[in-house]
């Protein structure tokens, strides 16, 4: 086998394994996290992300695009909070406490019954997203995860999750990103349609 034969046997073969995670994806679990987003909007809540390496590039690149491009005029914006990008509060937290503190301790002094926390993991077995989504529990904060397809100590901390179901990590956080971008577009068709329905309440009052 050449060289070239060999390079491109790899890229296909990654590809079908993509194409198949996709077809696997479930709308229902989908749907159920969607509703969730959907509840916290509308009962002013925040969303918290969090995630390790991969994943939290992911939780950083989700809050940064659900608090910006859902913004539509006459309508509030989304209250959204990425974990992982205090880097200060992760190192004091990591060093003083320990790592699988560094979601919870920052966790424990902002979240508020009724918001939400976004735990994104493949392997579903991070201590740091797992003890984040136990105090959220206490906290009355609901949670989601992005998970892998074997994540079961996750499944049974999360009140809704949606499962990137391919072979490898590199495809689960290749899933994973377009779970979030899905999200993300709902989200702003949600809020354009409150934008629409407070500007047509507004005008029947005048």
């Amino acid at each position: 086998m050449d060289s070239t034969h060999q390079r491109t046997a790899h890229m296909s073969g990654y590809l079908t394994g993509i194409r198949r995670a996709v077809d696997e994806l479930s709308l229902t679990e989908l749907d159920g996290v969607t509703s969730l987003l959907e509840e916290t909007y509308l009962t002013r809540g925040t969303v918290f992300t969090c995630g390790n390496g991969g994943s939290a590039a992911t939780a950083s690149h989700f809050a940064v695009d659900l608090a910006k491009n859902t913004r539509r005029h006459g309508a509030a914006p989304m209250r959204v909070y990425s974990l992982v990008d205090h880097v200060p509060a992760i190192t004091a937290w990591a060093n003083d406490v320990g790592y699988e503190s560094v979601f919870s301790g920052q966790l424990a002094g902002l979240a508020q019954e009724g918001d939400v926390l976004v735990g994104i993991t493949t392997s579903g077995n991070s201590p740091n997203v797992l003890e984040a989504l136990r105090l959220a529990r206490e906290l009355g904060v609901r949670t989601v995860g992005l998970l892998g397809p074997h994540a079961d100590k996750a499944v049974a901390l999360c009140d809704r999750y949606a499962k990137a179901r391919a072979g490898s990590i590199e495809e689960q956080e290749d899933i994973h990103m377009m779970i979030a971008h899905m999200l993300t577009r709902h989200m702003r068709d949600f809020v354009t349609a409150r934008a629409t329905e407070l500007a047509l309440a507004e005008g029947s009052v005048r």
